[in-house]
C-alpha cells in the first residue's frame, strides 16, 4: 500500500507518511474511556462513566521542540505547523499506537495508550540526541480541555497533586439537576512523572491569540507564563528542559483523564509513579493477547488474516463493551455485536444479551430503540419499530451455538412490565408468537415506524404496512429455532413453527415475488415498494439475501434471485438499493432525503453486504461469498486505501455508492456497525466452516475453488482445536473426510473433551 502496510503478521500497521489522504486513527479504549489518535496524534477522547462527555474539546495533543542554541523549533509530529521530519512512522497497534521522527539531529518517539482500567490516557515521549554535540531542549506538550461554556471553567496547577486540573460544572437548569451531576468526573487533569519547568492553563496565553495552528508565543519566548485560567478555554501544557549529551535520551510521561476531585488525582498520580508506564502496557497487551487467542486463521488471503485475527476483534470488542459510545441505540445493534463478541467470550456476551433481554414484554414485542441510561425517550425511541423481537430470535440462538451450551436456554430472566420470569426459551417463543400474529393483509409482518432499516419509515406509519425482510428474517429464526426444540424433546413447539414456518413461506412466495426479485414490501395501501415498476428503489439487497438465508428462494426462484443479487455488484461490494433515490419518495420516507450514495440511500452499506455473503454460504458460492468480504474490507484492491481513504484497521459503516461519481468507493470512517461481528460469524462459522453448534463442532467449508488450504485454530467449550482443510480437487463446497489425532473420524461433530487439544485433518472431496 502507498501510505504504509501491516506489519507482524497483521497485528500492527505502520504508516510511512504524515500526509495520508485522511485522518488515520486507530481507537483506544477501556470500559469508561475511549480516545482516538490520527497518525500526528490528534483526536478526541471521551470519558463515559457515569455519562458520556468528549472533554478534550477541540481534540488536539501537540508536541514543540526548542533547541535553545540554535533557536530551531518544530513539532516533531508534524501538526500544527507542518514541520518537515525525516524517518517518519506511525505504528498503530490493537492496544496502543506510536509516533516517530527525526529532525535536526533529534529522534523523537511518542507512545499513547489507555490502560484497562480508569478515565485516562498515557502518552510517553522519548528524546535522544544522534548528533555529535550537546543539546539544550525544551519539549512543549499542550492538550486541549474541556470549556466550562456559559457556567465558566477553573484551570490551575494543583502543587499536591503535581497536576494541572480544569473544573467545570455540568450545565443544568432545574435545581434539582445539581446533585445528579456531583458525582460526576467534573475535574480534567494533565500530570507528569517528572517536575515541569514551567506550565500553562490558557489556551489564549499559550498560544498568544486563539489560533491554535501558529508557533505558540510560549514556545518563542522559551517558556509558560505558570498561571490560572478563569472563564476561557483552558489547557494543559508544561514546558520540560532537558541536556542531552551526545548518545543520550531522557522520557516523560503524562497523564490525560477525567476524576471527581484533586485528590482522587493525586492518588491516580501516586500509583502511577509506583507502577510505571510499563507494567500497566503489558496488562494491555495480555488482554489483546488473551483475546486475539480466542480463535486464529490462516488462509491465501493476508489481508482476511490480519482483520480475523486481530482488527475485526478488536473492533467487537470496542462495539459491546462500550455499547458503541451511546446511550441512544437500537437493540439489534446491542444483539448483533454481542453476537460477534460470543466467538470471543460466550459468557460476557450472554451478560449483555440477557440484559437486552430484559426489556421484553410479556406480549413478545421488544421496544427497537431505547436510552439505556434511563433518561426519558427521545427521537427514534418514541417510535415503534417491529423487528426487535426477531433480533432477539436470530441473535440468542447463535449465542447458545457459539457458547456450545443449550442449557442456557433454561435460564430464567426477567420482563420489563412484569416482576414475573421466564426460560430464554420461552422469551424466545413469545417472541415468535407476538411476530407472527402480528401480520398485514398479505400475511407479512407488520413493518411499523421501520425494521432494520429504520429510515424506510413512510410504508408503515398508519399501522398497516408490511415488511417482507422482517417476515424472511422471522422465517430464517424459526427454522434456527425448531432444532433447539427437538434438542429439548418438545415436539409440540417444534410442529408449531415449523407451521409457522410454512405460513411465512407461503405469504412471502405468494405476495413478494415479482418476476426477477423480491419486494421490499407493502405500504399502508397496500401497494407494492421495492417493484421494477419503481423507478427508484427498485432492487433491495435485503429482500433477496434473506429470501436465500430462510429457504423461501428456491427451485428457479433461487438462480433467478441470485442473478438480481449480483445485480448489485461493484468493485466496492453490494449496492444495498438501485436506483438510489434522488428526491423525496413518501411512500419509502426519510431514506429517500438521505444523500443519494449514502448510507442506507445506495451506498455499499457494508452491514448488508455480509447478509450477502452469508447468503452465498447458503447457496453453496463460495467465491461470492469471500469476494464480498475480500471487497468489505479496506484493503480491497478494487477499492484501495488510496481510494476510498481509510486507514485499513477497521470496518466503516458504508463505501460511497454512486459508481459516476468521482468519490465512488469512499469510506464513511465510522468505525461502528454491525458489519463486524456478522463478517466474524460468516467468516469462521461459514466461509472456512469451522462451525460452533450446541453438539459440538462442524466442519462444512464454502470456499472459493482456487483455495487448497486454510487453517483455524479455535476454542470451543474450554477445548482447543488445531484444525487443517485440504482442498486437493478444487471445490467450492463438498463432502468432508475428517482425521482427529491421527485416526478416522465418522461423527458429525468433532470429539470434545475439556483441556484437550484436538489435532484435525479435514479433506473436502465430491
Amino acid at each position: 500500500m502507498r501510505f504504509g502496510a501491516f506489519q507482524e503478521n497483521g497485528k500492527r500497521f505502520v504508516i510511512t507518511t504524515p500526509k495520508t489522504p485522511a485522518r488515520w486513527f486507530n481507537y483506544l479504549f477501556n470500559d469508561s474511556y475511549y480516545t482516538e489518535v490520527s497518525q500526528t496524534g490528534q483526536g478526541p477522547s471521551t470519558a463515559f462513566y457515569p455519562k458520556h462527555r468528549v472533554y478534550n474539546r477541540e481534540g488536539y495533543k501537540y508536541f514543540y521542540l526548542l533547541d535553545h542554541d540554535t533557536g530551531e523549533i518544530w513539532c516533531p509530529a508534524v501538526q500544527p505547523l507542518g514541520s518537515p521530519v525525516s524517518d517518519f512512522t506511525c505504528s498503530h497497534s490493537l492496544g496502543w499506537s506510536g509516533i516517530h521522527s527525526v529532525s535536526y539531529g533529534i529522534d523523537f518517539t511518542a507512545r499513547i495508550f489507555v490502560p484497562r482500567e480508569g478515565m485516562r490516557e498515557v502518552w510517553t515521549v522519548t528524546i535522544s540526541n544522534l548528533s555529535a554535540v550537546p543539546r539544550r531542549l525544551s519539549l512543549f506538550s499542550v492538550f486541549s480541555f474541556e470549556n466550562g461554556g456559559v457556567m465558566g471553567s477553573l484551570c490551575r496547577f494543583d502543587e499536591k497533586a503535581q497536576a494541572i486540573t480544569s473544573f467545570s460544572f455540568p450545565y443544568h437548569v432545574f435545581y434539582e439537576d445539581k446533585e445528579k451531576n456531583d458525582n460526576h468526573a467534573n475535574l480534567v487533569y494533565l500530570f507528569s512523572d517528572r517536575s515541569a519547568d514551567s506550565y500553562e492553563c490558557s489556551e489564549q496565553r499559550f498560544f498568544g491569540g486563539d489560533d491554535t495552528r501558529v508557533l505558540p508565543q510560549a514556545v518563542e519566548r522559551g517558556g509558560c507564563v505558570s498561571a490560572q485560567s478563569e472563564g476561557e478555554n483552558p489547557v494543559g501544557a508544561f514546558a520540560h528542559r532537558f541536556e542531552l549529551a551526545p548518545g543520550r535520551q531522557e522520557a516523560v510521561n503524562l497523564v490525560m483523564g477525567c476524576a471527581r476531585t484533586t485528590e482522587e488525582v493525586r492518588e491516580i498520580r501516586e500509583i502511577f509513579l509506583r507502577r510505571g508506564a510499563d507494567e500497566q502496557l503489558r496488562e494491555v497487551e495480555d488482554f489483546w493477547a488473551e483475546v486475539a487467542g480466542a480463535f486464529t486463521v490462516t488462509t491465501p488471503d493476508e489481508s482476511l488474516n490480519a482483520f480475523m485475527n486481530f482488527w475485526l476483534k478488536k473492533q467487537i470488542v470496542m462495539q459491546t463493551r462500550t455499547n458503541r459510545m451511546s446511550v441512544y441505540c437500537p437493540i439489534r445493534n446491542q444483539l448483533q455485536d454481542a453476537l460477534g463478541y460470543a466467538m470471543i467470550d460466550p459468557e460476557g456476551a450472554f451478560g449483555y444479551m440477557t440484559s437486552v433481554l430484559q426489556r421484553q414484554e410479556t406480549s413478545g414485542f421488544i421496544q427497537q430503540w431505547i436510552m439505556t441510561d434511563g433518561s426519558p425517550p427521545q427521537k427514534l425511541c418514541l417510535l415503534t419499530h417491529k423487528d426487535g423481537p426477531v433480533w432477539l430470535i436470530i441473535c440468542l440462538i447463535a449465542l447458545i451455538h457459539q457458547a456450545g451450551n443449550a442449557s442456557w436456554l433454561d435460564k430464567q430472566v426477567g420482563f420489563k412490565n412484569s416482576p414475573e420470569t421466564a426460560t430464554i426459551y420461552e422469551h424466545l417463543l413469545m417472541a415468535v408468537r407476538y411476530m407472527s400474529e402480528d401480520t398485514g393483509a398479505h400475511g407479512l409482518c407488520l413493518m411499523g415506524h421501520g425494521d432494520w432499516n429504520d429510515p424506510i419509515n413512510g410504508p408503515g406509519r398508519l399501522g398497516r404496512g408490511e415488511s417482507a425482510w422482517s417476515t424472511m428474517a422471522l422465517k430464517y429464526g424459526i427454522l434456527q429455532l425448531v432444532p433447539l426444540c427437538r434438542l429439548r424433546g418438545d415436539e409440540e413447539n417444534a410442529v408449531k413453527l415449523e407451521e409457522i414456518a410454512d405460513r411465512l413461506d407461503q405469504a412471502i412466495n405468494g405476495t413478494c415475488w415479482d418476476g426477477a426479485w423480491y419486494v421490499a414490501g407493502f405500504d399502508d395501501n397496500g401497494e407494492a415498494f421495492g417493484t421494477d415498476r419503481d423507478e427508484e428503489g427498485k432492487l433491495f439487497l435485503n429482500t433477496q439475501t434473506w429470501a436465500i438465508m430462510c429457504g423461501a428462494a428456491r427451485e428457479d426462484r433461487l438462480a433467478v434471485c441470485l442473478a438480481a443479487m449480483d445485480r448489485l455488484d461493484t468493485p466496492a461490494g453490494p449496492l444495498l438499493l438501485a436506483p438510489a433515490f434522488s428526491d423525496w419518495n413518501p411512500k419509502w420516507g426519510r431514506i429517500s432525503i438521505k444523500l443519494a450514495g449514502t448510507t442506507e440511500n445506495g451506498s455499499v452499506y457494508c452491514h448488508a453486504s455480509m447478509f450477502k455473503s452469508f447468503a452465498d454460504c447458503q447457496a453453496g458460492r463460495g467465491t461470492q461469498a469471500l469476494r464480498t468480504i475480500l471487497r468489505t474490507l479496506p484493503t480491497n484492491p478494487e477499492n484501495p486505501p488510496e481510494q476510498n481513504l481509510q486507514v485499513p484497521i477497521f470496518l466503516p459503516n458504508y463505501y460511497f455508492g454512486l459508481q459516476d461519481s468521482p468519490n465512488f468507493g469512499r469510506s464513511s470512517h465510522h468505525n461502528s456497525t454491525g458489519t463486524v461481528g456478522w463478517m466474524l460469524w460468516t467468516t469462521l462459522d461459514y466461509v472456512l466452516g469451522i462451525r460452533a453448534t450446541v453438539e459440538g463442532l462442524v466442519i462444512d467449508p464454502c470456499i472459493p475453488a482456487e483455495w487448497r488450504e486454510h487453517t483455524v485454530s479455535r476454542v470451543f467449550r474450554k477445548a482447543r482445536y488445531e484444525i487443517r482443510v485440504l482442498n486437493p480437487d478444487g471445490l467450492e463446497r463438498g463432502a468432508v473426510t475428517l482425521m482427529v489425532d491421527g485416526s478416522p473420524w465418522y461423527g458429525l461433530h468433532l470429539p470434545y473433551e475439556e483441556g484437550r487439544i484436538f489435532n484435525v485433518e479435514a479433506i473436502i472431496h465430491p
